[in-house]
């Protein structure tokens, strides 16, 4: 059984407080991957030179640029330019875990028929005064649960792997609209190509919380590309239950969550009242 090559495409936009730990992540499991293709899309701080830095100590690492701003620009000169049989796209503040490179790969390898066209899994926002209560609970659950790979209409952003041969297929279908769910629009381009895109439960990743810190209003906004992007593929249905039933439930969600984001101070670990009129993104770590 040959492994098949793994190449890691990084977008990145000012990423320079965090995107050096990702990058040592990724160089810790470099028996797995062949490159990792890091695409600035104009950094105004010191992006490039860390990601300079980590190139100097792995050669594996690539630097690009992408002068058209947005995140499907940068992500597209990177799926473009990569070598490896399988892609993978994840963000530049993601934190992949011990042995996820491994684990992509030997899913793919036993795929030998190529059944499966597209893979992705979980993201698990880092960096929570909540964090760890609740994601011990999560894992309880999932562990509960069978831990077996199962098809999924779509692929999460953050922590998804292409087949090198679905990213041609689909390269000329995807949209390059910046007010639609880009990870969305790639999944689905893949199963109306007649590919199957698989959920892996062996490899969630760590994920900022900045969408968490987001006022309510900005939130709603975000989560409106949802909708817009099952009406782009003619999902009318799905489009419509997300409109009236999914988003009224997320932003209820969103509105609660930030209040408790709000009430915690980082400074002694307590949740203070007066607190709430604070802005939790200058306190949560991007």
């Amino acid at each position: 059984m040959n492994a098949p090559t793994l190449s890691v495409v990084i977008p990145a936009f000012d990423e320079a407080e965090i995107i050096g730990e990702c990058l040592a992540r990724l160089a810790a499991q470099r028996a797995h991957i062949t490159e990792v293709v890091v695409v600035d899309n104009n950094s105004t701080d010191r992006t490039r030179e860390i990601v300079a830095e980590y190139a100097a100590r792995w050669s594996a690492i690539r630097l690009l640029t992408e002068s058209e701003q947005g995140l499907v620009h940068a992500r597209n000169r990177g799926l473009d330019s990569a070598t490896g049989e399988l892609l993978a796209r994840i963000d530049a503040d993601t934190l992949v875990p011990p042995h996820w490179a491994g684990h992509i790969v030997d899913f793919f390898a036993a795929d030998a028929d190529h059944h499966w066209a597209a893979a992705c899994g979980r993201g698990q926002a880092y960096d929570l005064p909540y964090g760890d209560t609740v994601g011990a609970l999560r894992q309880r659950w999932r562990a509960r649960k069978a831990n077996r790979v199962k098809a999924v209409p779509v692929l999460y952003g953050s922590n998804m792997i292409l087949r090198a041969s679905t990213w041609a297929r689909v390269r000329d279908r995807v949209t390059m609209r910046r007010d639609i769910f880009e990870d969305v629009d790639t999944g689905l381009c893949v199963t109306e190509t007649g590919g199957r895109n698989a959920f892996l439960p062996t490899i969630t990743v760590g994920v900022a919380p900045r969408r968490m810190a987001t006022g309510t209003v900005s939130f709603a906004r975000y989560m409106a590309c949802l909708p817009r992007t099952l009406v782009l593929h003619r999902r009318y249905g799905l489009a419509l239950a997300a409109a009236t039933v999914y988003l009224p439930a997320i932003i209820t969600l969103h509105a609660a969550r930030l209040a408790l984001l709000r009430l915690h101070n980082p400074g002694n670990g307590q949740f203070t009242p007066a607190e709430v009129w604070h802005n939790p993104s200058d306190r949560v770590a991007p």
